[in-house]
């Protein structure tokens, strides 16, 4: 073949391979647009058939704080989910016709326990992220406890579990709402190896020595974090508060300030507060001015209060007056409350509490002057607060 003619073919068969890559990438390109039309429009089908409907379609007024396709509900909180009314308040709330509900056969009848799980699918909604998907997940869960739809099965809903931190408070709801026995629990656990069941453990019954066993497993194994331990340990101990008492105060003071979940470690300060000794104690003292978490700090000083223990615990609640205490943040938010004054918080109210009932005992006058110190000190970063601020009266 002449070198001109091979030249040529040459060039030939570049041009046809890039004009096929770039088909190739237009392709690719659309094809992601289409798929997420079709689950679109497949996840629409899905809330329809739940009885879930879409704001835009409203004819009704409806209170949007001036935001078209929201719904408020009362005291300004969000009525829908993504754009879309929860089943329950399509049937109940009032926002459709008498002809639209006609039209679109509403109320919807329960559907069976087994399609409700298969609209749960938490590791496609983790991958995508997909705002519907996410309606159809919590729509599901409500449909579940409003309709007190029974699991065919116990356990039948850990078919479709997958650890979410965003959706395991509702599996475990779910779970809690069957009223599982600790065989039950014991049980599901062998088969699905999945600790949020651990949340469900009772006391020991009738014929209790394979449950027992089990129970001292799961408080005896290092690869649960101590927060699924505890559960097990708890009901040990009430079981049996001499044999275990031992074996569970060593634990606590281990775990209780390494335990992830902030709830854990609230009940793990307050149950070293209920053993009552000093070794208790002093974990629960470097809590109160250690925990990274404001919560857990106002609920052992509930917890001081209810146990009447604050006249122990002086130290710490002088440098939580002070405010030298390690920083902390918040982890749930609820404010400060109505008739709060300005400079005011809850720690505040609380550690005032605490002094005044702390000084009507019958204390050594070094202890008095401690507590006449911190309440002073109290009301001094009180003013520093409101002075602070540059407002007055109350802080509603």
């Amino acid at each position: 073949m002449p070198k001109r003619a091979c030249c040529y073919l040459f060039l030939v068969l570049c041009y046809v391979s890039l004009q096929l890559e770039t088909v190739s990438a237009e392709e690719a390109k659309q094809k992601p647009a289409v798929d997420q039309k079709t689950n679109t429009q497949t996840y629409e089908a899905m809330l329809y058939e739940l009885g879930a409907f879409p704001v835009n379609k409203l004819t009704r007024p409806y209170f949007n704080q001036g935001r078209p396709g929201e719904v408020y509900a009362n005291k300004g909180r969000r009525g829908d989910v993504h754009g879309w009314l929860p089943p329950e308040r399509v049937r109940k709330g009032g926002y459709l016709t008498a002809s639209e509900k006609k039209r679109y056969g509403i109320p919807k009848a329960s559907l069976p326990y087994q399609r409700y799980l298969s609209l749960i699918d938490i590791g496609t909604y983790q991958k995508t992220k997909d705002p519907l998907l996410h309606s159809i997940i919590q729509f599901v869960f409500d449909e579940l406890h409003e309709r007190k739809v029974k699991s065919p099965t116990p356990g039948a809903i850990l078919s479709v579990y997958q650890p979410s931190k965003e959706w395991d408070h509702k599996f475990l709801w779910q779970l809690k709402s069957e009223a599982l026995s600790g065989p039950d629990v014991a049980r599901l656990y062998q088969r699905y190896r999945v600790p949020l069941l651990l949340r469900c453990l009772s006391l020991p019954e009738k014929e209790p020595e394979n449950y027992v066993r089990f129970l001292e497993q799961i408080s005896s194994d290092k690869g649960l974090h101590g927060g699924y331990r505890f559960e097990a340990y708890k009901q040990l101990y009430a079981w049996d508060q001499e044999q275990y008492r031992s074996g569970y105060k060593a634990f606590l003071i281990k775990q209780t300030e390494q335990t992830p979940d902030v709830l854990d470690r609230c009940f793990m300060n307050e149950a070293l507060l209920k053993l009552g000794d000093e070794d208790c104690f002093a974990v629960v003292r470097r809590s109160l001015v250690t925990d990274p978490i404001y919560d857990v700090r106002i609920s052992i000083l509930r917890n001081l209060k209810k146990l009447d223990l604050q006249h122990l615990f002086l130290d710490p609640i002088q440098v939580l007056a002070e405010e030298k205490a390690k920083e902390c943040r918040h982890y749930w938010h609820f404010g400060n409350g109505p008739g709060m004054d300005v400079g005011e918080t809850e720690m505040y109210h609380l550690l005032k509490g605490l002094l005044f009932v702390s000084s009507k005992r019958d204390l050594s006058e070094e202890t008095v002057q401690k507590i006449q110190h911190a309440r002073a000190t109290l009301e001094v970063k009180k003013q520093e607060r409101r002075d602070a601020s540059g407002l007055r009266g109350l802080n509603r």
